[in-house]
């Protein structure tokens, strides 16, 4: 990966970065209530973009990243799972949201404990001393990073540098600012509107109905089991993919607005993911997977009815979706494509009905903050 991509990366969620130091630090006493401001720094020890403010309670972090006009704020526990993320544009809307907590399974490349540095520094006024973690590669040849953090006598870390194997630093964040206050709950609790269905559902202009496009209800099947249900109410749709294992994948967008909310449940691993365009128009999130529409030059029959081939995604490596569509764009046959395996699907059951919007659900646990783990919005 690329420097520059890391550090995108890590400008985006640095947060994590900091609450990941945090939980390395069990032998320090519990954490004070705190604001603190970090900058990060190029390569040369130079400001450069972002400025993270880190805003502490009670074991909880509130981290607020500004880049080009658009704040990324997370908020989780002091560890890296789970995590909830938002973005609010420079005007104030909140365009993006994610939610994920990961599969706790063994470390291919497994960190030691923090050791400790022969060296003590002051920032900012604050002294603190220096600790590296570094992980075991699992295998030879593999480049890991090594972690130093410089941490204040009450376990707040001030420093952050993760360095290549010339130690030349991937990023480095270091501490302008720091406010030792009692924090408010208010002050770091997501906003609740955000964690509704609702907020990310709300049609943001009315469309005419689509003659050519009407609504349908169509449940399509694997030999093996799995099923798929589709919902159309046009510029709605809803995929509800249920496989053998017990894993789920609930998607509801909208076609002509990059609006919606996708969510996946698989054993310990959940994503949730909702997106509404910004008033100029953009989209922070892609829901519709489709690239183009090319036919395949193949018809057959389903269920009575004449669908014809086409490619969805023409001209995408690794990954496909091939459909079978009547002329009213139902799709009776389905072949999902990816990590060198396919998926073919076929339709069990086909209704062309009224289709409401309310029909259109997610899990009840979707948005409910206690099944990933963060405590309620006070």
């Amino acid at each position: 990966m690329k420097t520059a991509a890391i550090t995108g990366a890590i400008a985006f969620i640095a947060f994590t970065a900091a609450a990941v130091a945090q939980s390395n630090l069990d032998a320090f006493p519990v954490q004070p209530d705190y604001v603190a401001v970090m900058q990060a720094l190029d390569k040369n020890g130079k400001p450069v973009d972002p400025t993270v403010t880190t805003t502490h309670h009670d074991g909880m972090f509130l981290s607020e990243t500004l880049r080009d006009g658009t704040k990324s704020i997370g908020f989780g526990p002091d560890s890296n799972d789970p995590v909830l993320r938002w973005s609010r544009q420079a005007d104030g809307q909140i365009t993006f949201l994610e939610l994920l907590l990961r599969d706790r399974k063994p470390d291919t490349a497994t960190p030691e404990a923090p050791q400790p540095l022969a060296k003590v520094s002051t920032i900012a006024g604050e002294r603190c001393t220096w600790r590296e973690t570094a992980s075991k590669s699992p295998s030879p040849g593999i480049f890991i990073a090594r972690e130093q953090t410089c941490v204040t006598d009450d376990g707040i870390v001030i420093e952050t540098r993760l360095l290549a194997p010339n130690d030349v630093p991937i990023y480095h964040t270091r501490l302008t600012s720091l406010d030792r206050r009692a924090i408010a709950p208010a002050e770091i609790d997501p906003p609740s509107e955000i964690l509704t269905a609702e907020f990310w559902l709300r049609p943001i202009r009315s469309h005419n109905a689509d003659p050519s496009k009407p609504d349908f209800d169509i449940t399509l099947e694997t030999v093996s089991g799995s099923t798929i249900r589709l919902l159309r109410h046009y510029p709605w749709y809803y995929r509800e993919q249920r496989d053998r294992g017990g894993s789920l994948r609930v998607k509801i967008w909208n076609e002509l607005e990059a609006q919606g909310i996708s969510y996946r449940r698989a054993g310990g691993y959940r994503r949730l993911t909702a997106a509404r365009p910004a008033d100029d128009g953009s989209a922070s999130f892609k829901f519709d997977e489709t690239t183009g529409k090319i036919s395949l030059g193949k018809v057959e029959a389903v269920l009575g009815e004449s669908c014809e081939w086409f490619d969805l995604m023409p001209g995408v490596q690794n990954a496909g979706n091939r459909q079978c569509l009547t002329r009213d764009g139902l799709p009776l046959k389905l072949n999902i494509s990816g990590m060198n395996l396919a998926f073919p699907y076929s339709a069990t059951s086909l209704r062309r009905r009224a289709v409401a919007l309310s029909e259109m659900r997610l899990p009840a646990e979707a948005f409910s903050l206690d099944e990933w783990g963060l405590p309620a919005v006070r």
